[in-house]
This record gives C-alpha cells, structure tokens and sequence, in this order.
C-alpha cells in the first residue's frame, strides 16, 4: 500500500464548473472541510494507484480519446481498491461528460460514502441529477452543500435556477434573495429577472436586469435576459439588439445566437436561423444542442439531406448518452416519418434505433412509442 497523493479532475456544467482540489497528504490525519469531518483514509493500493496515474494521464493530455483510454483504468482502479474516492470522483467526471447521468451521479455518490467531506462532488451530483431530471435528488445535495458553505454565492444562484426550472417560483425567490443577502452580485440579478419572467412578471424582471446592468453593463448573460424580457413584450427588434449586445461583449457567448436563432425558426425564418446557429457552431464545435437546432433549420429549407448529415454526425461524434444525440437520433426519425420520401420502413427503423439508443427519460420516448405504433409491425 502506498501513501495517498492524488488528483480529481474537472466537472464542467452548465453556468456552473465545479473544480475538484487534490486530496493530498498521509491517511493517518483528519482532515476539517466545512462542518463534514474527512475520513481517516487507509493508504492506496499500489497496483490500484499505478491504474489511477494512469487514467488521470490520459486525461491530462486530452485529445478527442481521452475519455475512452481513461475510462478503463479509472474502472480498473477502483476495481482494485473500493476506497479509492479519488477514482470513483473521475470516474463520475467521465461519465458526465459521456452523457451518462445515472452513471455520473452513482460514481460521485460512491466517492461520497468514502468521502463525504468532498463537496465539489456533491455539487456535481447534484448537476448529475439536475441534467437528469431527478430534481428532488439534486434539490437534496444543493441544500447541504449551502449548509456546509452559505457564502457560496454560486450555490445558492444553481439551486434557484433550479427551482425556477422546476416551476417551485416563491422557492427560486426565496433562494435567489438568499444569494443576495450573501453577496449583491450581478449574477443574482440576472437569475431573479429569470425567475421575474417565469412567473410573467415582465416590468420587475426589466427592473433587476438592469439592475445587474447598472453594476456591469459588460454581462452578457444580463442582455440576454433581457433579450428575453423583451421578446415576451413583444418589442422583437429590441430583442435582437439585446442578442446582438450579448454576442458583441462575447462571441463565444452561443445562448443568445441559440435564443435569437430559436426565434427565427419560429417565425419561419429558417436562413437567418441557420446563419446564427452556423455561427454558434463554429465557435463552438462540440455544442452538440447548436449542431441539432441547426439540423432543424436545414430541414426548414427543404435541405433534407444536409440536415440528415448534419444529426447523423451528432450521432457519430456526441456522448452516447447525451441529450443531443438522442435529439438528433429523434429527429432523423421525424424526417423519414414526415419529410422527404415518407418511407415507412425507413422510418420504423429510424424509431427503433432512437428506442434503443436514448436515455429512458429523453422527453420524446413516448412520442416515439406511440409512432412506432401508429406504423403497426
């Protein structure tokens, strides 16, 4: 056995990086982090450790392999050392960014049972659960992580944000008013506005977004909310502005060409949409939801086979168990079912191979169940 010297990866989320700090120094001391005592921890197995080194070297170097030529060893080495939090913690770190949330949240909840001193992996399970629809799961972790640390001005905006996505609204805005009374954050006012225009209160959601404005004018995640506020006022060229303003201070800022995008496809305008999206992607090659949306906008067209191409290359290159794959896997379903040539046979293929290769929760299964039925056996 050998001495414990490690390092955990990144968690990367939406809005939200949880980094995780190495967890260093002999087994033979405890460690105080937050109000969770750290574990008196027995030293490494050594042919445990030689497979972790391993896997996290893989993962330093990257590349678009890494995650696969690491995967194995991190599994491997918790496989020979069931203690080993550190492993369990990567492991939780791969299977997020592969999509796989179940996954994602049983590794870091495994890192917990042997460390539960460790919050950054209890903020990502909660992003785990969060991404997987498990709200009530997240809800739990995101409360004991504001328990451990009631500064952490990012917690508490994560949990509101989920709130409001929940619909829970006077929750969102009880916890988005605790985040303010930690910090006057611009940020805060930018999730309060959000949650302001969830519950249709348009003039109070202009008012705290400008608020945030006031104190940085150079947010643009602030006039993308903002953008928001005025499409559901109805003001579109105001809106755009605001887009624009947001890409402007950002360009690799895609929510505000995806949203403006979003609202061009709505309102038939399939050639802006695609120019917008072709922009976020490329800025961004690996957003993945871009890459679907653009699809969507080619098949606006009429360009059928490049919109074909375009989800059957998010289907080659996204994490197998992404909500983008899935998407796209659906859509190249609705396009043999309803555009183009209408093959049935094609398209009960197409049905059974998005039914066999989606996560259970992705929100157009039923949908897809109910066609496959419609175009019998």
């Amino acid at each position: 056995m050998t001495n414990r010297s490690l390092r955990i990866a990144v968690v990367a989320c939406t809005a939200f990086a949880l980094a995780g700090a190495a967890a260093c120094g002999s087994s033979s001391r405890t460690v105080k982090t937050g109000r969770v005592e750290k574990p008196k921890l027995p030293p490494v197995d050594p042919d445990a450790l030689v497979q972790f080194d391993s896997g996290m070297r893989a993962l330093r170097l990257g590349g678009p392999e890494a995650l696969e030529r690491a995967k194995p060893r991190l599994s491997r080495a918790v496989e020979l050392d069931g203690k080993l939090w550190e492993g369990w913690h990567n492991l939780g770190v791969i299977y997020y960014a592969e999509g796989d949330d179940d996954a994602a949240a049983s590794a870091f909840g495994n890192a917990l049972d042997i460390n539960p001193a460790h919050t950054p992996a209890l903020l990502a399970r909660a992003e785990a659960h969060r991404r997987a629809g498990e709200y009530k799961a997240a809800r739990e972790d995101y409360k004991t992580a504001i328990a451990r640390d009631e500064e952490n001005v990012d917690t508490h905006v994560r949990y509101a944000s989920l709130l409001r996505v929940e619909g829970r609204y006077d929750d969102a805005l009880d916890a988005a008013r605790e985040a303010l009374r930690q910090a006057n954050a611009p940020r805060v006012f930018v999730e309060l506005g959000m949650i302001y225009l969830a519950q249709g209160r348009d003039e109070l959601a202009e008012l705290v977004l400008k608020k945030a404005l006031a104190a940085d004018d150079n947010q643009p995640a602030a006039w993308n909310a903002l953008a928001l506020v005025s499409m559901a006022r109805g003001k579109d060229q105001l809106a755009f502005n605001q887009f624009d303003k947001a890409t402007s201070l950002d360009p690799t800022f895609s929510d505000a060409r995806f949203n403006k995008a979003s609202v061009l496809m709505a309102a038939g305008d399939y050639a802006k949409a695609k120019a917008e999206l072709s922009a976020v992607v490329k800025q961004s090659p690996e957003d993945w939801g871009a890459h679907v949306a653009l699809g969507v906008a080619q098949r606006g067209e009429g360009q059928f086979g490049r919109a074909n191409t375009t989800w059957e290359d998010v289907v080659k290159r996204a994490p197998k168990r992404s909500r983008a794959r899935a998407d796209a896997l659906f859509n190249l379903a609705v396009l043999a079912m309803d555009f183009g040539d209408r093959d049935a046979a094609q398209a009960r293929a197409a049905l059974d191979r998005y039914l066999l290769n989606a996560p259970k929760r992705h929100p157009k299964r039923k949908e897809a169940q109910d066609r496959v039925k419609e175009l019998g056996q």
